[in-house]
């Protein structure tokens, strides 16, 4: 049996995994991979160089005079984000296949994984689909998905999802090798699609208090990506002085009786584990677990400030 001659374009712990998983077939040729000039969890750089496969780094729209001479009959993106041109997607015998971490058509384009947090969705995962020159919009081959909780945060789906956007591009090459693959068009009236501006993470991560408990709870959880990006809220003490502090490990607590003179912001309790119970809008307090990384009374009493003293704003 030939070879399948792929080239893999991509970044991160996703794409090392899923290179590993092809470099010990017998029946399929790595030619060459195309790797991000930093990535923050994986080198692929070196994992080809180790392995001495072809190795180019940067934009793979670069390479096309390269590529044409390795004929590939297959280009997988995986965790890469530089939008293919159609010399390269009319260059594989095969197509050129992407594993977007969002489940299509509802979750294309940017920031898949902030946007179902922020939008409630029970579930989030990933698909395996052919790339045409719109983006996100090729038939689909498969999916996968992983539930998302009251108080998964952004770090959390992204792992989850990466063990799972393994497994589901494992669990396809079979059909893909053979060419056996039964993809199927996306419904484009179910689509959603979000700009790479439609999240602004140094504005948009900053906590409003006067939003209800479940909005709060939702933008902390989508916020809170360690050790890259938390979410950032103020405290008022009594002179007026504000303290910018992040705020990650929150839980919604609703229904909760509160006396007239909790008022949106205001610390309710103390508990004795030395989290926070702040009131929200709505009849319900957020529990906050860490303020700058350390529990909420050690920060209150390494400030030299009273937890009853401050309102969050």
């Amino acid at each position: 049996m030939k070879k399948k001659r792929v080239v893999v374009c991509g970044e991160k712990w996703v794409a090392e995994q899923c290179l590993e998983f092809l470099y010990k077939r017998e029946d399929t040729e790595i030619c060459a991979i195309v790797a991000a000039p930093e990535d923050w969890q994986a080198d692929l750089i070196s994992f080809g160089a180790k392995r001495r496969l072809k190795v180019f780094v940067g934009n793979i729209n670069d390479y096309l005079d390269e590529l044409k001479q390795l004929q590939p009959d297959v280009i997988f993106s995986i965790q890469y984000r530089p939008l293919l041109k159609p010399a390269i997607l009319n260059l594989p015998t095969s197509g050129c296949i992407n594993l977007h971490f969002g489940l299509l058509p509802r979750y294309g384009g940017c920031y898949p994984i902030a946007w179902a947090i922020l939008n409630g969705e029970k579930q989030a995962g990933s698909t395996l689909h052919y790339m045409v020159e719109q983006f996100d919009e090729g038939d689909i081959i498969a999916q996968s998905s992983v539930p998302i909780r009251e108080e998964t945060t952004a770090r959390d789906l992204f792992d989850s999802m990466s063990e799972a956007a393994v497994k589901l591009f494992i669990d396809s090459y079979p059909a893909l090798l053979s060419n056996a693959v039964k993809s199927y068009p996306q419904d484009m009236s179910a689509k959603l699609y979000y700009p790479y501006d439609s999240i602004d993470f140094d504005r948009d991560r900053v906590i409003d208090w006067a939003k209800t408990g479940v909005e709060i709870q939702r933008k902390i959880c989508a916020f809170s990506f360690d050790p890259f990006q938390q979410p950032l809220t103020s405290l008022c003490l009594p002179d007026g002085k504000l303290l910018q502090v992040t705020v990650t490990r929150s839980r919604l607590h609703s229904n909760v009786t509160l006396s007239p003179q909790e008022k949106t912001g205001h610390i309710k309790e103390v508990t004795d584990s030395g989290t926070l119970l702040v009131v929200t809008t709505n009849g319900s307090v957020i529990e906050i677990g860490l303020l700058n990384n350390q529990t909420p009374l050690k920060y209150f009493e390494k400030s030299g400030h009273s937890p009853q003293d401050a309102i969050f704003k």
